[in-house]
């Protein structure tokens, strides 16, 4: 689906539909669409910016649905940044559909859509510069939903060694460096990656991206946990929660995607993406509760339950992040880590962990400007005093006692491996609830939700 956007007046525009936003008109006092002729009336109450978004989802839906239309028009008087966002949102992440394994697949006639906005003049805003805020969210959605495509896809498609050809294929044709290591390397490079990953027959992969066109600007490292497919190991995770397991991967495809935006946005900034990819099995081989394993930095960890394995996978990226990279501004990392934080915030929030306040609060004001929610979860000192202490080892992978708290304490663990002079340039974002939903959801019918993109790449400009 190929959208333009052109300096046109609208009734020179020829297109098979015409899209018509209207507060309140005599054909929508009890529907909020109705077609009539070749124009389709659409009951908009207010102009923000997730009200655009939640109905131009639902036109786009509803027009793949009746399928007898190969080309749009819309119009959108007093263009903004924001308004031009909530359309393409709409457009793009609403016409997302995963079919991937579908033996039917219905060809969607829509080809074009044409964006008219009669009055940029009036506005004093030049039409290249809308051209191109149009192009820039265009390129954000069409990385979401590559995202949402990837997440979605079943394990076996999905294992270490293809997800991480996947990405080095989508990576061919721009300016990011893709390093793989394979588990050779890992095995004596990052021991402790490697014991969690021993129960499965595909072996691990480290994926190190880096976007470096600018080097006189900030340097950014994004941490992502891939674990591919998630038993719980001998610590067996219950059965109703082994189904979407294949999720656990969605912090490190999240990085993907914002690493590709970045380079596709031409973004002044060095950015490195250190993914892990990993399964957690169970076989003779796999590691056991009791083991001792050690870091890429000679740090001892107890296991005490092996569905623990997210933390200590995150434990040695952070360790081969340090070791490899020198003089870095920031360092974020992203993981669906623990399944306590849905219960602590709910499913349609993502808990942000770190040092500093002011990082964290801007983080949550601008994710909130794109519509996804952040919410707070503040360390407290006794969260550090003996919850990781071992009798044998310098860490356990979980607490001895239960003390509440679980995803908090997951950044806690994390912090333990973090250099010091790195502490307040450091956030850590567990999105297990909003990775992925079973029910619908703004413009998510079922599925990868793509959460994090919009609000780090605008959280990145603002570091910038």
């Amino acid at each position: 689906m190929k959208i333009i956007y052109t300096n046109k007046l609208l009734y020179e525009i020829e297109a098979n539909l015409e899209i018509v936003l209207l507060k309140r008109s005599k054909y929508l006092k009890t529907n909020n669409m109705f077609l009539k002729e070749k124009k389709l009336y659409v009951k908009i109450p207010n102009y923000k910016f997730y009200t655009i978004t939640e109905i131009i989802t639902n036109v786009i839906k509803y027009i793949n649905k009746i399928n007898k239309y190969q080309s749009i028009k819309i119009a959108l008087y007093g263009i903004t940044n924001k308004k031009i966002q909530a359309l393409i949102d709409g457009l793009l992440l609403g016409s997302y559909d995963f079919v991937r394994y579908k033996s039917k697949i219905k060809e969607i006639k829509l080809k074009e859509i044409f964006i008219a906005n009669e009055n940029y003049q009036e506005l004093q805003i030049s039409y290249e510069e809308i051209k191109l805020k149009i192009n820039n969210h265009i390129i954000i959605n069409k990385n979401i939903n590559l995202t949402r495509e990837i997440i979605n896809s079943v394990a076996d498609d999905t294992t270490p060694e293809k997800i991480s050809s996947w990405i080095k294929e989508e990576l061919e044709n721009t300016n990011i460096e893709c390093l793989i290591k394979d588990k050779n390397y890992i095995r004596t490079e990052l021991p402790a990656f490697y014991d969690i990953s021993k129960g499965s027959t595909n072996q691990p992969n480290l994926v190190h991206l880096k976007y470096n066109e600018h080097k006189e600007f900030k340097k950014i490292v994004l941490i992502g946990k891939g674990v591919t497919f998630d038993t719980g190991g001998i610590s067996l995770k219950p059965s109703e929660y082994m189904y979407d397991m294949k999720l656990d991967k969605s912090g490190a495809i999240t990085i993907f995607g914002i690493i590709k935006t970045i380079s596709e946005l031409q973004l002044p900034i060095e950015v490195h993406a250190i993914l892990g990819f990993s399964e957690n099995m169970i076989s003779n081989n796999a590691y056991k509760p009791g083991d001792v394993i050690k870091t890429r930095n000679s740090k001892t960890i107890e296991i005490m339950n092996t569905d623990a394995e997210g933390r200590i996978l995150l434990a040695d990226l952070f360790e081969y992040a340090q070791d490899k990279i020198k003089d870095i501004d920031y360092i974020f990392d992203y993981a669906t880590l623990t399944g306590s934080v849905i219960s602590a915030i709910g499913q349609y929030s993502a808990g942000i962990i770190g040092h500093n306040s002011k990082l964290k609060n801007k983080m949550i004001k601008i994710s909130r400007q794109v519509d996804e929610w952040y919410v707070d979860l503040p360390f407290n000192r006794y969260f550090f005093e003996d919850c990781y202490k071992s009798n044998i080892a310098d860490y356990v992978n979980i607490p001895t006692s239960s003390i509440g708290g679980g995803t908090i304490l997951g950044g806690v663990f994390i912090d333990n491996f973090l250099d010091k002079k790195y502490k307040n340039k450091w956030l850590h974002i567990d999105m297990t609830g909003v990775a992925f939903i079973k029910n619908r959801w703004k413009y998510h019918e079922y599925g990868a939700t793509g959460f994090r993109i919009k609000s780090g790449i605008k959280f990145i400009k603002f570091l910038i």
